[in-house]
């Protein structure tokens, strides 16, 4: 009888802000500034004389943003591109899943060393919600960098690309 009593109050308690606050989102990211990336994402330091360019064409996802008991912790579940995000001929952006972060910016990395400890190869995510609210905007950075990509040559690239999130209601 204690443990329903126990069961009982645990369940209440939950009910009136007791558990994490959890936010998803329907997300859309604008790769418009991947068709216009820098000589530096390049071997050789030029850009192809040819490209696609996506216009008016965004990419959408479902982010789910949580927080972990404090409002200084929160995680953002994210979905990415199949591939990763493509910066020229540098390695492409791969993080996906779980991002620990503050509940408005979160950022991860990827590093691959050497035996000898020395950086070969390295890719970051960024995700920044500027504007929190049923729509917010942010932004995505991405970063990729590698000491001897294909062909030999170090390469280094990053691209800002912008987002708009509507926060969709979550049942109970």
């Amino acid at each position: 009888m204690r443990e329903l009593g126990i069961a009982a109050m645990l369940t209440v308690l939950a009910g009136c802000g007791g558990g994490d606050e959890i936010r998803r989102y329907r997300v859309v990211v604008d790769p418009a500034p991947l068709s216009a990336l820098p000589g530096s994402c390049y071997r050789g330091g030029t850009p192809p004389s040819s490209r696609v360019e996506d216009r008016n064409l965004y990419r959408d996802f479902t982010w789910t943003v949580w927080e972990a008991g404090s409002s200084d912790r929160a995680f953002l579940e994210l979905d990415a591109p199949e591939g990763g995000w493509r910066l020229g001929d540098a390695p492409p952006v791969q993080l996906s899943g779980a991002i620990a972060g503050t509940g408005d910016s979160f950022s991860a990395e990827r590093v691959q060393v050497s035996a000898d400890g020395q950086k070969l190869e390295s890719t970051a995510l960024r995700i920044v919600f500027e504007d929190v609210d049923t729509i917010s905007r942010g932004v995505v950075e991405l970063q990729s960098s590698c000491a001897s990509c294909a062909g030999g040559s170090a390469l280094s690239c990053e691209a800002r690309l912008a987002f708009t999130a509507r926060q969709e209601i979550l049942q109970e």
